[in-house]
């Protein structure tokens, strides 16, 4: 197995190798000034399983292009599988057609993946796990959807937050907040949201959940203006909570989105280690979970269903 680092997830890459005991070969690259990706692979991957782990924003085009150009370049240089380790994918919150006319983003970047000869893709906590399913069904790659939520969950237990309410900002994620509470040991239940389809505004409903007291937790999969997130903190800690916590898969924060959620009230915000989280936000990483996939699939003769 060759463990290619990309150049968005030279970290994580790094930590996956390590947790399979096995060199990282990080990909070489460099801007032109023009704003267009070189890249080369750095060894000989001819036979091999080759793990591509390159993570797709910020920047979402051009990191989607570098990982287009090692997928193509592992191929050609004769790897016998080749495996896409992708954190974050981009454009995977466009999975269906909500309006005539809208492009179907998800299918468009499987489908290049797909025709780059990738036989195995590696994502967390993709958006909408079924419509993730729906596409791939028409397709012969194979998509393994992992949840970094167990690992936040369980770092927020050791961080005294054991019986805590689970919430997620809608009933679209409830199992998200289903699955913290299995490893915190507490109720979970969800917001009511509501997304204006030519906006994109959200109205978020905070009812009233009894948390007088109590800490509470916020998980969602991808915390992006924090809008959602910051009312949600208010909503709570405006209800009587003693603590609450922001949790996220994916930090992809804009600039402010920080200090937003931490005057809403929050105690913490933590996120994994799919995208950079900002200094101030303590993060968990997703590479031992990958890492245990990978051997998974380089030890089995068939494909992990």
């Amino acid at each position: 197995m060759i463990v290619i680092p990309g150049p968005a997830s030279k970290e994580l890459g790094a930590k996956i190798a390590s947790e399979l005991g096995v060199e990282p070969h990080f990909a070489e690259y460099r801007v032109f000034p023009d704003g267009e990706s070189y890249i080369r692979l750095t060894r000989a991957v001819e036979g091999e399983t080759a793990v591509i782990v390159q993570t797709t924003a910020p920047m979402q085009d051009r990191k989607l292009m570098q990982l287009y150009m090692m997928a193509s370049i592992a191929k050609e240089l004769g790897a016998r599988r080749v495996v896409c380790v992708v954190p974050y994918l981009a454009y995977s919150r466009q999975d269906k057609r909500f309006l005539d006319g809208e492009a179907l983003s998800l299918e468009l970047v499987i489908g290049i993946l797909e025709s780059l000869g990738v036989d195995d893709i590696i994502v967390i906590d993709t958006h909408n796990e079924n419509s993730m399913r729906t596409i791939q069904s028409r397709h012969n790659l194979k998509v393994h959807n992992l949840s970094a939520i167990p690992v936040l969950a369980g770092e927020l237990r050791d961080k005294g937050f054991e019986g805590a309410y689970s919430l997620s900002p809608d009933k679209g994620a409830v199992k998200l907040a289903e699955a913290a509470s299995k490893i915190l040991g507490g109720r979970y239940g969800f917001f009511e949201k509501f997304r204006d389809r030519n906006t994109g505004e959200i109205e978020m409903k905070v009812v009233d959940l009894d948390v007088e007291g109590e800490s509470a937790i916020v998980f969602d999969d991808i915390v992006s203006s924090g809008g959602t997130m910051a009312k949600a903190v208010e909503g709570l800690k405006g209800q009587g909570a003693e603590r609450v916590a922001a949790a996220c898969t994916h930090a992809l924060f804009m600039e402010g989105v920080e200090e937003k959620i931490e005057k809403a009230g929050a105690d913490i915000i933590m996120a994994s280690d799919t995208l950079c989280p900002p200094k101030g936000v303590t993060t968990v990483s997703v590479a031992p979970l990958v890492a245990n996939l990978l051997r998974k699939l380089t030890t089995s003769k068939k494909r992990v269903q």
